[in-house]
C-alpha cells in the first residue's frame, strides 16, 4: 500500500510501498501518458514521466529501503502452514513538495483524456491506481493545513489550471524557494505554494517573461532555457 509522510525537514513527501505496488503504479500511469508520444516537449508530460523515473529507480533498487513487520505472529503463520520472514521489504523516494503536488494537479487532466479516449469508468485499474497516489497526498495535505486552508485547497482540485503551467522550469524555481526556506517557515507556506502549483498565479506570469526574455537573448527555444538546478545536489530532506 502507496504511504506518504513529511520528509525530516518538511523538504519533500516521503512515498513508501511494496516494490510490487511501485511497479504496477509505474505502469498505469504510462497508461495514462500515452499522449506522451504525440508531444514529448509538453511541460505537464514530462514532469509526470520525472516522476515515473523516480518509481522505476525505487522499484529495482535505487533508492531507500527498509523492512517492517507484516502483521502475522508465529501462531498465525503456523495456522496457515507458512514459514517465513516476519517482515516486508519497503522501498522509497523522496521528492520535493512543489513537484510532488505540480505532478498530483496535472495528473487529473490526464484521467479526463484517458476516460474519454478509452470509454473508462472510474473502476478502471490504472486510474484507480492514479487515484491512489492522489489520495495519499490529499490525505497528508488533510494532516498538514487547518481546516480552512484545506477547504481552499479542495477547491484548487476543481478548479485546477496546472495543465497550463507549460513553462515548468516554474515548478523548478518553486522547488529551489521551497529548498530555501527553513521548516517553520515550509509550515507557514505550504498552501500558498500548493496555490502557485496549480493556478496561473502573477508570479507564474513573471518567471514566464522572464524565460522569453531569455530564449530571445540567447536565440532559442523557451523550452531550451534552464532554471539553475545546482540545489537539487545539496538536499536537506
Amino acid at each position: 500500500m502507496l504511504k506518504a509522510v513529511h520528509t525530516p525537514n518538511m523538504t519533500g513527501v516521503l512515498l513508501s510501498a511494496e516494490p510490487e505496488d511501485f511497479r504496477i503504479l509505474y505502469d498505469s500511469l504510462h497508461k495514462l501518458l500515452d499522449r506522451a508520444g504525440e508531444d514529448i516537449t509538453d511541460g505537464p508530460v514530462i514532469r509526470i514521466l520525472g516522476f515515473c523515473y523516480e518509481l522505476r529507480h525505487t522499484f529495482i533498487g535505487h533508492r531507500n529501503a527498509s523492512f517492517k513487520e507484516h502483521g502475522l505472529n508465529d501462531e498465525q503463520l503456523a495456522f496457515l502452514s507458512l514459514v517465513g520472514p516476519k517482515q516486508n521489504l519497503i522501498l522509497s523516494f523522496e521528492m520535493f513538495w512543489p513537484e510532488m503536488l505540480y505532478v498530483i494537479f496535472s495528473l487529473e487532466s490526464f484521467i479526463n483524456e484517458y476516460q474519454k479516449k478509452h470509454k473508462a469508468t472510474a473502476w478502471d485499474p490504472h486510474i484507480a491506481q492514479t487515484r491512489m497516489l492522489q489520495s495519499a497526498i490529499y490525505k497528508l495535505v488533510e494532516e498538514t493545513v487547518t481546516p480552512r486552508q484545506f477547504t481552499s485547497f479542495k477547491k484548487w482540485i476543481a478548479q485546477n489550471e496546472s495543465e497550463h503551467i507549460l513553462f515548468t522550469q516554474y515548478i523548478d524555481y518553486l522547488n529551489s524557494e521551497w529548498h530555501e526556506m527553513g521548516l517553520e517557515k515550509r509550515q507557514k507556506n505550504f498552501n500558498i505554494f500548493a496555490k502557485r502549483t496549480c493556478q496561473i498565479t502573477p508570479d507564474y506570469e513573471r518567471q514566464q517573461k522572464l524565460i522569453f526574455e531569455a530564449a530571445i537573448e540567447h536565440r532559442c527555444h523557451p523550452s531550451e532555457i534552464h532554471y539553475p538546478s545546482e540545489f537539487y545536489e545539496h538536499v536537506e530532506w
